[in-house]
């Protein structure tokens, strides 16, 4: 097992058995979300809105000279850090003739510079909420705030703290001067320090999702190895197979610029994708195809569980995760699930009482709510479940359907689910008691079971489907 991989491992404490799902289902939904596309799709976006970025960044610099010194900081990092050498020092020249430039432009240009620059991010936040399965974008107000602070305040932090690191660096001049392997391995740090600090923030604000900030610094410390490594390669690459310089002359450093984009973009999006499914994995059943009916098997997993936390000795109130972690359903499919079951007055969502956040960095999302089942358990029939998720004769009757074989199916289900939640809730716990008492007893008799982690993945699928479904 790779070094990075051994690290994602213990970070958010994953055995190995979870380490390899997770590779799997960050490949699956890398073929799914199209990345690649996307990838290129924001490259093209990125050099629209580039100028117009740096504008509104330096302009801050400009207007408060204590940042001088901050803005020089900036350009240094951009030029070690951010591009390989040989094409930083050109292009960072042209992005500040650019500026400069724009900089003389009319109120109005400021004001499509600004939009360019919303528009953008709400690009990424898109791209972001897909990601992370995310249905609802944040207010509008609440997102230009968002925005506006990652705009003008990430290039400002990043300033101040390359200043501190240059103090640092020069306060122990002597040791990094006597030994260079020292201070190569001190920038090297510092660069990692703070692109997996960038990456962390960015993937726990921009998308519309409460993300879990251990998740959040995972991924971006793979992110931040994978620059490393493609900003180091990239440059032997220039160096040692000038291709693009010997085709494009003197213009070649625009398609390598574009190229090296196109690289960062990927590098963040598969961040991101590992950041959103390291919870799928832990929590959920990744593996599953949804398939007919699938969403009334799901649907009672929930009702079971909310109607225990109903019975039981603590609260009847639960929250989002808690049912996550107990059915194993994803984020959007449990939200549905739960809207769906609301609209019928079954269930109830209950705000925390400290979910208001600042305005600027976080909304009031559903997966902070807190569930509990609202309706008396023996009104509900499967059959009324069944209806609403599968088979809604009303509906079809209005379609204009085959009416006499809606009626038989209709009188089918009614005779076959007659049976009220708590009646199956209660048959299903003694049924369940007794399963647990006859595995207690066939295990104080049997020899040592193999151990969970040496059961082959299928097999591992296959038996939490059938814990799930007894």
């Amino acid at each position: 097992m790779s070094p990075v991989r051994i690290s994602l491992s213990r970070m958010r404490g994953l055995t190995r058995e979870q380490l390899s799902d997770l590779l799997r289902f960050a490949g699956r939904r890398l073929r799914e979300d199209r990345l690649p596309q996307v990838a290129g799709s924001l490259t093209f976006t990125t050099i629209l809105s580039l100028v117009p970025m740096l504008t509104i960044a330096l302009a801050l610099f400009t207007a408060f000279p204590l940042f001088s010194t901050f803005r020089a900081s900036l350009e240094a990092y951009f030029v070690e850090n951010l591009m390989p050498k040989g094409v930083a020092n050109t292009i960072l020249g042209y992005l500040n003739q650019f500026a400069a430039k724009s900089a003389r432009i009319s109120a109005v240009g400021g004001v499509v510079l600004i939009l360019t620059s919303v528009l953008t991010m709400s690009t990424i936040e898109s791209v972001f909420n897909q990601i992370w399965r995310v249905k609802k974008s944040r207010p509008l107000v609440q997102r230009v705030l968002v925005y506006w602070a990652i705009i003008t305040l990430g290039p400002l932090l990043i300033g101040v703290s390359i200043s501190v690191t240059s103090y640092l660096s020069t306060a122990t001049g002597g040791a990094v001067k006597s030994l260079p392997w020292l201070g190569a391995s001190f920038y090297t740090l510092v660069s990692l320090m703070f692109s997996t600090l960038a990456y962390t923030l960015l993937y726990s604000t921009v998308p519309n999702q409460t993300v879990d900030w251990r998740d959040a610094l995972a991924g971006g410390l793979l992110a931040g190895i994978g620059l490393e490594i493609a900003k180091r390669l990239f440059a032997v690459y220039i160096l040692k197979f000038p291709t693009y310089t010997m085709v494009y002359g003197t213009v070649a450093v625009l398609p390598i610029f574009l190229v090296w984009i196109y690289m960062m973009w990927m590098i963040t999006l598969f961040g991101a994708l590992l950041t959103a499914a390291l919870p799928v994995v832990r929590y959920e059943r990744w593996w599953h195809v949804a398939s007919p009916g699938a969403e009334f098997i799901d649907a009672i997993k929930v009702l079971r569980f909310l109607h225990a936390a109903r019975v039981g000795v603590e609260s009847a109130v639960v929250s989002m995760d808690e049912v996550r972690r107990a059915t194993r359903l994803g984020l959007g499919e449990l939200q549905q699930l739960l809207a769906r079951m609301s609209e019928e007055g079954w269930v109830a969502s209950v705000k925390p009482g400290n979910s208001r956040r600042s305005s600027w960095n976080r909304r009031i999302t559903d997966d902070m709510d807190r569930w509990t089942l609202v309706a008396n358990p023996s009104t509900i029939q499967l059959a009324r479940v069944y209806r609403l998720f599968v088979f809604d004769p009303a509906v079809l009757a209005q379609a204009g359907e085959e009416e006499g074989l809606v009626h038989r199916v209709e009188g089918a289900i009614d005779a076959v689910l007659a049976q009220s939640l708590e009646d199956y809730c209660s048959a299903d716990a003694a049924r369940r008691a007794a399963l647990e008492e006859q595995a207690m007893e066939a295990a104080a008799s049997a020899p040592a079971a193999t151990p969970y982690a040496a059961v082959p993945l299928a097999e591992r699928r296959r038996i939490w489907e059938r814990q799930a479904s007894e």
